[in-house]
């Protein structure tokens, strides 16, 4: 219809409310391709008809046909030789170029590949002319002109941000073979520059075709939160290792290396400052601990594990092909450099260990190529230097030397393990005595955990155990030799799953005695066992045989002939008949003493066996009811001097069987009273202290120090198990609230930050669906304000980013979190409601991480980013919680602290995260973008930002997109009028 109007050259165009009438109320002229039909009038000749022309800018204001039709049809004029109308087209760019925008979805769906075909068409026209003149240079000065006046439109279209976003989002679409050809012929041009005689601003023009051809988002300018300073100390790297290495001691290398790395994204730290801040962090948690257990463990995790979690992060940030020196690190040699300036710590180091700690720790550390024999010397000189300034002084040995030499025995004793049982029995007997003798065990223990091989140990022990079995008619020294060593290896082995756990050490459906009685016997710290099934495990013949035995006077008492694995197995239903028994007072005070006595008589295995059940039962009776296995329990404590001196390595084993049953006890019925040097717990919650009291004081003490304690860690996991993940985030987001001063509030949330990873899905999951929504609606305009606005914001954003991190990396390499049970580890099931809550079960294999280890890290590194799909629970219900909440916050047309801290936490999200929250912003609900846009309209939300939020590889991602950049340029359209109103 529209294209039978035609102009009269006499009598001038035809008028435009004719047009008007043609088209319905509320039509656009794209519909009827009006732009199309005025533009092929305007250029029909040599030369453009100016009047037309301006009628196609009329309608463009009149909003009768969009700017996406106009660009996209000028993008199809191909008679570049028809210099005045290209000249004229330019000119008519210039004019529009700045005010291209859309008004409905039917616009904004065509306008990125408008922009696309805009920009293939300006360079194309400028190579053209560029080649015309440098034929012809002397020539037609039309070319010049072109060539200026379309530099001119490239740099007000490279200049302008939501151009360059529409043509981002343009480049992203699957059809964008007009993008491949915008690269070759910038190519083109560049060739011709380089050979053109025509200079005048070559480099600039050259500049914005670059970033025309080769758009990226780092042309898409966003506001920075984050200051892009690195801090002169990080904060959070000595925490999570606390933390991690209370929880996850058997954790191998990949997880601390995926979890520093996080760290170093979030941070911006090279591999130089991140090498020395967990450096830094194993000597100050080293020396803070003062517990032997502990002391250990720290001084294993430093001297063995630290230097394979430095070699792997140096492989993966290794560039392809880098050549790097073969027998150290230049970055660990500088984090050294740095660690020496700290004076302070090093010599409070050195006294507590009694040793240049640097050289100790270096010549460790020549054996993994982390340095060499001359870094070695020359850190070395130095700290001599410093210390033969202080007054020598006699001191004793070094733990670090127990440490570093309890390397060697685990390999033997791992190696005698392995060997023939039948011809080696005395030999492995002696082996494992001598461990048991002063703290060889906790040290090997520590050995074997840093280094991975805690699980092989085991298995091994279990094999021995398995072996040593009570063979019937086996009598004389073979037999006293098979019965010591079931003993002592059913002692080490409990005592290895009390300290880390069943789910830790033993394999899942293990069929083997000890693996089976842990299963159904064994009482575990959060662990309860139902003593009705233990006393129905019981076989009735045996029972009955088992309490014939054990009323035997000691006169009369005689080694019963059941083996010793049955007896075990059934002592849970003997017992119980003997308590059932003393309820009814059908037996005296004495009668149960002289039972108790005889089950101590045999294997010191059987006591611990009595106490498991004791204290299962105790688990289901109310405290009223404690007095009596308590008492019998505390029999199993009092040593028998004449079985003591009877029995060849008898005091090593008694001594180990206290320390479990008191462990045991202790998490029935904590008491003050406790002589075992591997428990001394001060905080139970038994406590009259109120929660809130002990959180203060504990946490004054992280205050104090300006980094969290050993101590202090155990502390607050047991207040977490206690108040739950909702109170302790409260508290501690609190504390960060608390601070005047934008320094310490940083601080302080770094340490909190790290403290949430004692379990840090649910307490993310806490802090999204409780603390934050309560906190911002409730302080709104008293303590959320900024800086507090922004730092509760970034620890949101780094408990995702976390939460997300921990997920990949447990889906690449399977283990879950897992609790430390280590006898050191505050109490926390003593509360009737908490004995229901089960720790998290874990699968850690405690294989041999530092075999082969860097291939692993190496694949799940690079298969990272193909787990990031979609999000699991309970992050996934959290963060939909929560961005529900934002939605409320943005529903009103004004602006306020709630709609700022939405911006705020999306804004961080995107610059912290990056392509690794893609999940999460997926999560976004549909206009919670375009309220935000309406109650802010700041330049705060950039076209950068805008983005970066949605998924352009995907057709729902790019609608998106272009849809609230329209209504961002709207609303900045709508801004600068009313100023220049003003």
């Amino acid at each position: 219809m529209l294209s039978s109007y035609r102009v009269d050259n006499r009598k001038g165009i035809t008028n435009m409310d004719t047009w008007v009438k043609v088209l319905p109320r509320g039509a656009s002229g794209d519909v009827y391709n009006l732009a199309d039909c005025i533009f092929q009038q305007a250029v029909i000749g040599s030369t453009v008809n100016p009047m037309i022309l301006n009628y196609l800018r009329h309608s463009l204001n009149a909003h009768l046909v969009s700017h996406a039709a106009v660009l996209r049809r000028i993008s199809k004029y191909e008679h570049f030789y028809r210099t005045f109308c290209v000249c004229s087209l330019l000119d008519f760019l210039d004019e529009i170029i700045d005010g291209v925008t859309c008004r409905n979805k039917a616009e904004e769906a065509v306008l990125p590949s408008a922009i696309v075909a805009l920009v293939y068409w300006l360079v194309q026209i400028f190579a053209h002319a560029l080649k015309e003149h440098s034929i012809k240079p002397d020539g037609k000065s039309e070319n010049s002109y072109v060539i200026d006046v379309s530099s001119v439109v490239i740099e007000k279209l490279a200049k302008n941000q939501f151009l360059m976003g529409m043509l981002y989002i343009g480049s992203r679409q699957e059809d964008s073979e007009y993008y491949i050809k915008i690269r070759d012929k910038y190519i083109q041009i560049k060739s011709a520059f380089a050979n053109s005689n025509y200079s005048p601003q070559n480099a600039i023009t050259e500049k914005y075709l670059q970033q025309l051809a080769y758009i990226d988002l780092i042309h898409l300018e966003m506001p920075h939160l984050e200051s892009g300073v690195v801090e002169s100390i990080t904060y959070c790297v000595q925490p999570l290792l606390a933390v991690e290495v209370l929880l996850n001691p058997c954790n191998d290398t990949s997880y601390y290396v995926a979890e520093l790395q996080m760290i170093q994204r979030l941070k911006g730290l090279s591999n130089r400052r991140l090498f020395y801040e967990i450096i830094r962090a194993g000597f100050i948690s080293l020396s803070n601990v003062g517990e032997t257990s502990h002391d250990t463990m720290w001084g294993s995790f430093t001297f063995f594990k630290l230097p394979h979690i430095i070699k792997h992060l140096s492989a993966l940030t290794r560039s392809p092909g880098e050549q790097t020196p073969l027998d150290f690190i230049p970055e660990v040699v500088e984090a050294f450099e740095m660690l020496l300036e700290d004076n302070l710590l090093l010599d409070f180091m050195d006294t507590k260990c009694s040793c240049n700690i640097i050289e100790y720790l270096l010549n460790d550390w020549t054996k993994q190529h982390l340095v060499n024999d001359m870094h070695v010397r020359h850190f070395s000189s130095q700290r001599e230097m410093m210390l033969q300034k202080r007054e020598s002084v006699n001191k004793p040995p070094s733990i670090i030397n127990f440490i570093i030499r309890a390397e060697v025995p685990l390999s033997g004793i791992l190696k005698t393990l392995s060997t023939d049982y039948n011809k080696v029995q005395e030999a492995v007997l002696g082996v494992l005595c001598q461990v048991l003798v002063g703290n060889s065990f906790e040290l090997i223990l520590s050995v074997a955990t840093v280094e991975g091989r805690l699980k092989l140990f085991v298995s091994r022990l279990i094999q021995c155990n398995e072996n040593s079995k009570q063979v019937p008619g086996e009598v004389g020294k073979p037999s006293v030799i098979r019965s010591t060593l079931f003993d002592v290896t059913f002692l080490m082995l409990t005592f290895i799953v009390q300290t880390y756990g069943s789910d830790v050490v033993l394999s899942e459906n293990g069929d083997s005695f000890f693996e089976k009685w842990v299963r159904e016997c064994m009482v575990e710290r959060n662990k309860p066992k139902n003593p009705k099934n233990l006393v129905a495990l019981g076989d009735d013949s045996i029972i009955e045989e088992l309490l014939l035995n054990l009323r035997q006077n000691e006169s009369q008492y005689k080694p019963s002939n059941l083996t010793w694995q049955d007896i075990c197995m059934n002592l849970p239903a003997a017992l119980h008949h003997v308590l059932v028994a003393w309820e009814k007072e059908s037996i005296s005070s004495s009668d149960v003493k002289n039972i108790l006595e005889n089950i101590k008589r045999s294997l010191f295995s059987f006591s611990v066996c009595a106490t498991s059940f004791l204290c299962a039962y105790m688990y289901s009776v109310r405290e009223t009811e404690f007095l009596k296995p308590l008492n019998m329990i505390q029999q199993f404590l009092n040593p028998n001097n004449e079985e003591i001196s009877s029995q060849d390595t008898a005091k090593e084993r008694l001594g180990l069987s206290f320390q479990i049953i008191r462990k045991m006890q202790h998490d029935v019925h904590p008491s003050g009273n406790l002589k075992s040097r591997s428990i001394s717990l001060t905080h139970s919650l038994v406590s009259q202290t109120p929660l809130i009291d002990q959180f203060r004081e504990v946490w004054a003490s992280v205050t104090e120090c300006g980094w969290l304690p050993v101590r202090a860690t155990q502390i607050l996991d047991s207040l977490l198990q206690a108040g739950g993940p909702t109170w302790i985030a409260t508290k501690l987001v609190e504390e960060v609230l608390k601070c005047k001063y934008t320094t310490d509030m940083m601080k302080t949330m770094d340490i909190v930050f790290a403290t949430f990873h004692l379990d840090i899905e649910s307490i993310t999951d806490a802090l999204f669906k409780n603390v934050i929504p309560a906190m911002i609606l409730t302080r709104q305009g008293d303590s959320i304000n900024e800086p507090q606005s922004f730092v509760l914001a970034r620890l949101c954003v780094y408990c995702v980013i976390s939460t997300l991190e921990t997920r990949q990396i447990n889906a690449i390499t399977p283990k879950k979190r897992s609790r430390s049970h280590d006898s050191e580890e505050t109490d926390m099931v003593n509360n009737p409601k908490m004995r229901k809550i089960a720790t998290e079960g874990s699968d850690n294999s405690c294989s041999n991480d530092f075999i082969n280890d860097n291939h692993l890290l190496l694949n799940a590194s690079a298969n990272l980013k193909e787990n990031l799909t979609t999000l699991k629970e309970p992050l996934n219900s959290s963060v939909q919680h929560i961005f529900k909440v934002f939605q409320q916050f943005v529903s009103s047309e004004e602006i306020s602290p709630k709609t700022y801290f939405v911006y705020q936490f999306l804004s961080l999200l995107v610059e912290c995260g990056r392509e690794r929250v893609r999940p999460v912003l997926k999560l976004i609900p549909a206009n919670l973008i375009q309220n935000l846009l309406k109650v802010m309209k700041t330049d705060d939300l950039s076209v950068g930002l805008i983005t970066r939020l949605y998924d352009l590889r995907v057709n729902t991602g790019r609608q998106a997109a272009v849809s609230d950049l329209c209504l961002w340029r709207n609303l900045k359209a709508q801004k600068l009028n009313r100023q220049y109103e003003y």
